[in-house]
């Protein structure tokens, strides 16, 4: 070797060596940076004409594990989904107060039973009545309190599903463009480590927010897609699009997530794109989807469900019974009924008038297992010839009874042994026409219809079959002048255009059900638009059956005493007719009291509502379900959290084993680069020393 020869090998030994100093404290400065993977100084010789010529730094090398780290990046969205859902659970656990309390809903049906236990020792005592009107009031202030919370949190997710879109579009554009950048450093032999790690915090960033993999694609640069296989960057990047809701309420249909493909060279989205909703499995994403569509609606469906309960039970009861003195007037909700209706009860119920001594001044009772009596027109017609002192009127779907002739009141009771029924309530509980408790929306939706009984609708209502995430598989409109005229031709005709996804049945109580077909747990029916109307009451299809997103958890909401009644606590029905006495109705009866004091004890039938099972259990019980059910969910998200970041942590620290930076390692690698440093600087002194013996010998 010359001399030359041999003072290039030093220079390129300083060269290379002096990359790998530079390189190992690069590592050792990066010790605490997040995201960091070492790096390592891959040697190669230089040869010459077949000799060796010394030494060059063939590859500055990044040390990771890629399966790890995808693996790692899984885990980590595990985790974050139950994060992001036990952050709105414990929320919701505050809300919802402690069971043991009377701030919870036990707590609240606890002093309601107790109020009117009180009522029952003396219901002449107006306290008394304040008193229990004032418990009822306080469960609907306190229901309703829940129902609008519940949607604020659904808002609150919403914000959150928003917020995490922005982040995973900057981070798909930031890949893009370290692709790009690696790409090129590759293609001109440059080192691109921290260009790699940069994109790996970006992916980690992702990671967070939903489940992705990545796969490797030409010089250095990788595509990204979601675990199920949806592309978010190849050559193109994607960018989700979504719009958050303004306001959030039971009937708010949320607009799907959407992957569209991004022009770069235009910076926009394109105008369409694929739904994102249904396809992630995991991610904070995830979490706050399945808050906002499933979780919460599911609550205040329970909530709504049980102050429907409580209103039917204590509705029953009070229009089972009568105030002292008795009403001049009973006035029914809008039932959506018609005169020319078939009446649909069967058994007896007993029309009253009385003097204003509250001595019976007539009564008449109705057979409504009569052939003759076969509509409602008939009932009314038979009551005001018999009665005379008492009418029965129907206008706009709204049942009343006025006194008439003389009459201080009226009154309708249940005959004793024979109970008048439709859809499993009496006469006047079937028409509201003497309720307690109002509510936004209808608390039943036993309607009393039959299959051969004419439906009575007009106009046309939109409805679809909605999935959880958006996924809306057929939609169908009800046009209500092109169908047959029964109900079993509206149930034939919804069946027509929504099997096989779900089956429509009218049960036996005249109630429209909807029983989903395997694999479609957690759809259900939305009702678009509904300018329907039965016989000109103003009811619409979706009102009279309860059909779309507001049943049952609206009714919790403006649950209240009827006003009457609140102003006037008199006027709660607490007696019972007594046909024997005189007068037939004292202030001193406790009977209704005791009855509403039962129903602490009384089973109601609840349908599986909101991932809830049904059940035939007392309102309190049912109450302990809903907040049992609500602290299950909490703490099995709770868990499931814990579990993910346990297997997150161990893949991190298995990571960390690998492409971490140890101390001890690069200072003693430190030292060696430092010798290797200085011994080639020696062999450029031995050179230019045996130059100068050369140059001294001419």
């Amino acid at each position: 070797m010359s001399l030359n020869g041999i003072l290039n090998t030093g220079v390129t030994g300083m060269l290379s060596h002096q990359t790998a100093l530079n390189v190992t404290s690069n590592n050792i400065a990066n010790v605490q940076t997040e995201g960091y993977a070492r790096k390592t100084v891959d040697y190669g010789s230089v040869v010459v004409n077949g000799v060796g010529s010394g030494v060059e730094v063939s590859e500055v090398r990044r040390i990771t594990d890629e399966f790890i780290a995808k693996e790692l990046r899984l885990s980590t969205a595990g985790s974050e989904q139950y994060k992001a859902m036990s952050e709105i659970h414990a929320q919701l656990q505050s809300l919802l107060g402690d069971p043991a309390e009377n701030n919870s809903l036990t707590g609240k049906l606890d002093s309601l039973n107790a109020a009117f236990a009180a009522l029952s020792v003396d219901p002449t005592m107006s306290v008394s009545r304040s008193a229990a009107l004032a418990e009822i009031q306080n469960f609907g202030v306190e229901t309703d309190r829940l129902l609008t919370q519940v949607q604020s949190l659904r808002k609150e997710a919403d914000t959150h599903i928003s917020e995490e879109v922005d982040t995973v579009n900057d981070a798909i554009l930031r890949i893009y463009e370290l692709n790009l950048d690696i790409k090129a450093a590759s293609q001109s032999n440059q080192p691109v480590g921290e260009l790699m790690d940069q994109r790996d915090q970006a992916l980690t960033a992702i990671s967070k927010v939903m489940d992705i993999k990545t796969y490797q694609m030409t010089d250095g640069a990788i595509a990204v897609v979601t675990k199920a296989g949806q592309q978010l960057l190849d050559f193109q990047p994607r960018q989700l699009v979504y719009s958050p809701a303004a306001i959030v309420t039971t009937q708010t249909k949320f607009d799907q997530i959407t992957l569209n493909v991004y022009d770069t060279a235009t910076k926009t989205v394109a105008a369409t794109g694929l739904p994102l909703d249904p396809e992630l499995q995991s991610g904070s994403l995830r979490g706050w989807l399945d808050m906002r569509n499933t979780e919460l609606p599911n609550l205040a469906s329970q909530i709504g469900a049980l102050a429907a309960g409580v209103a039917e039970q204590f509705n029953s009861v009070h229009n089972d019974n009568i105030s002292v003195p008795p009403p001049v007037t009973l006035t029914g909700r809008n039932a959506g009924v018609v005169a020319t209706d078939a009446h649909g009860f069967t058994g007896q119920a007993i029309f009253y008038s009385f003097d204003a001594n509250n001595n019976i001044q007539t009564s008449y009772t109705v057979d409504f297992d009569n052939p003759g009596t076969v509509t409602l027109a008939d009932v009314m017609t038979e009551v005001n010839s018999a009665l005379g002192a008492g009418t029965l009127t129907l206008a706009n779907g709204a049942l009343s009874m006025t006194a008439q002739g003389g009459a201080a009141g009226v009154a309708i009771s249940q005959e004793a042994t024979n109970p008048s029924e439709r859809g499993g309530r009496g006469f006047s509980h079937f028409f509201g026409m003497n309720d307690l408790i109002i509510t936004k929306v209808e608390t039943s939706f036993d309607t009393g219809l039959a299959a051969a009984d004419s439906h009575g609708f007009t106009g046309t209502a939109m409805m679809e079959f909605l999935g959880p995430n958006g996924e809306e598989p057929v939609s169908m409109t009800l046009d209500f002048g092109a169908i047959g005229p029964t109900m079993a031709d509206i149930v034939t005709e919804i069946n027509a255009n929504l099997n096989p996804y779900t089956t429509a049945s009218l049960d036996a109580n005249g109630a429209l059900k909807f029983t989903n077909s395997s694999g479609y747990d957690g759809y259900s029916i939305n009702v678009v638009t509904d300018n329907s109307d039965r016989g000109g009451t103003g009811v619409s299809f979706s009102e009279m059956f309860g059909v779309g997103s507001r049943y049952p958890s609206d009714a919790g909401l403006e649950f209240a005493v009827v006003a009457d009644i609140a102003a006037n606590p008199q006027l709660l029905a607490t007696a019972k007719i007594d046909l024997a006495g005189t007068p037939a109705l004292t202030t001193a009866d406790n009977r209704g009291a005791l009855a509403f004091q039962s129903l602490a004890t009384q089973a109601f039938s609840f349908d599986t509502t909101g991932g809830l099972a049904g059940s035939n259990v007392t309102v309190a019980e049912y109450a302990a379900q809903v907040l049992a059910k609500a602290g299950l969910d909490a703490a099995r998200a709770e868990s499931l959290q814990s579990d993910r970041e346990s297997l997150s942590g161990a893949l991190q620290n298995r990571l960390a084993e690998v492409s971490g930076v140890n101390m001890d390692e690069e200072l003693a690698n430190l030292i060696i680069y430092q010798n290797a440093y200085n011994a080639s600087a020696r062999i450029i002194t031995t050179a230019r020393e045996m130059y100068d013996v050369l140059m001294n010998m001419v």
